[in-house]
């Protein structure tokens, strides 16, 4: 099952804006991989959030890297001219 949570203009405690966007695959075992995307000015934080069963126990991992472009974005011909349409249109 994946599950796509868009924040858009979400405030923190300390008033700065920032963009957020999550997506979630869970399996049948109970464990899941999550990845957020996080827009910061002048790039964005990318977390990989992995729970998995490991026989009884269960093994957590996070990793974080930091991006000039969206990672999230398709980066197919498909998805680039969808991209250029609208920046087209709105010019």
């Amino acid at each position: 099952m994946d599950n796509e949570i868009k924040i858009v203009a979400s405030t923190s405690n300390s008033g700065v804006e920032s963009k957020v966007r999550t997506n979630r695959t869970e399996y049948a075992d109970g464990s899941y991989e999550e990845i957020r995307v996080e827009e910061v000015e002048g790039g964005f934080i990318k977390t990989i959030c992995t729970r998995k069963k490991d026989g009884d126990d269960w093994k957590y991992e996070d990793k974080k890297s930091v991006h000039f472009e969206d990672p999230l974005l398709d980066k197919t011909a498909a998805g680039i001219a969808s991209r250029l349409e609208q920046i087209m249109k709105n010019m």
